[in-house]
């Protein structure tokens, strides 16, 4: 099999936020152990160069994240990690001198649904403080912020006032409202960008049904291994809606040449979803 561009491994399904956008997933909460983690990176190192720590879950709760990205480093691949950004402060050490890290993606939205200014305030300090001396280092930082619409659990200007505060601390001399473009984002500082996209439904049942015609980048330029070692074909497959086999008891390219997966690759390169998971994605419109 050809080399992926990265692969998602989900270390933890857990997230201390409970975020209306997320998906509420039926499978066990877990934390992935060291010793599983280092038996899938050898299975897994020789078909890319770049991980993403990220599925379900808030890669920060790992109790033993340390020991994680120093395995990382000792197999010689990259880490992207995104976070809610709420526990950035007592990690900020480890993520600032890991040197298997390269880019932390810090998703805001989560900060516009909690409760109150008294928790979003010291939420967007830690966020701030941990840019402050990243920027310092060779880390990327990308900042996501959907463009989240007013609900009960979101209040009025919740975006407004996160832009606000991002405009402070860079001191912008121009708004950021009306300056986000989707798809498109803006360098705040030297390897630091900002995104806003609307906000995308996760496509596992009941999502509605889009139709069959589409592609993706699934299967073909990345997968996504769950905490329990299942191998699903994208990062959004966040319920193992398609699972085509488990990292810890066969290779990664037996799984990819499943007649399942064979299908699904084939499908894409004619434009046409075999699976009714794909067919309730949104993202893939974007291709």
């Amino acid at each position: 099999m050809k080399k992926l561009k990265k692969i998602y491994l989900e270390i933890t399904n857990r997230c201390n936020l409970s975020c209306s956008f997320c998906l509420r997933s039926d499978r066990a909460k877990a934390f992935m152990r060291p010793e599983d983690f280092r038996a899938i990176l050898g299975k897994i190192k020789d078909h890319t160069d770049h991980l993403a720590l990220h599925v379900l879950g808030e890669p920060l709760l790992h109790p033993e994240l340390g020991e994680l990205l120093a395995l990382c480093q000792e197999h010689g691949l990259k880490v992207n990690l995104t976070t809610n950004g709420t526990l950035l402060p007592p990690r900020q050490e480890l993520l600032l001198t890991s040197p298997a890290l390269r880019q932390v993606n810090i998703s805001l939205h989560g900060l516009a649904e909690l409760p109150d200014d008294q928790d979003q305030e010291p939420a967007l300090a830690g966020v701030f403080a941990f840019i402050q001396e990243a920027m310092r280092t060779p880390l990327f930082l990308s900042l996501r912020l959907w463009n989240l619409p007013t609900s009960d659990t979101i209040p009025p200007g919740s975006n407004d006032a996160i832009l606000k505060a991002i405009e402070d601390f860079f001191g912008l001399a121009e708004p950021l409202t009306g300056r986000l473009t989707p798809g498109h984002g803006l360098t705040l500082a030297p390897k630091v960008f900002l995104s806003q996209n609307p906000r995308f439904t996760w496509p596992h049942a009941p999502a509605p049904d889009l139709g069959d015609t589409g592609t993706c980048r699934g299967l073909r330029d990345h997968v996504a291994i769950l905490v329990d070692g299942t191998v699903v074909p994208c990062c959004l497959d966040g319920e193992a809606d398609i699972p085509l086999g488990n990292i810890h008891t066969q290779s990664l390219a037996e799984i990819c040449n499943t007649p399942r997966a064979t299908a699904m690759r084939t499908g894409f390169t004619q434009r046409r979803l075999s699976e009714p998971l794909c067919r309730r994605c949104t993202f893939r419109q974007s291709f």
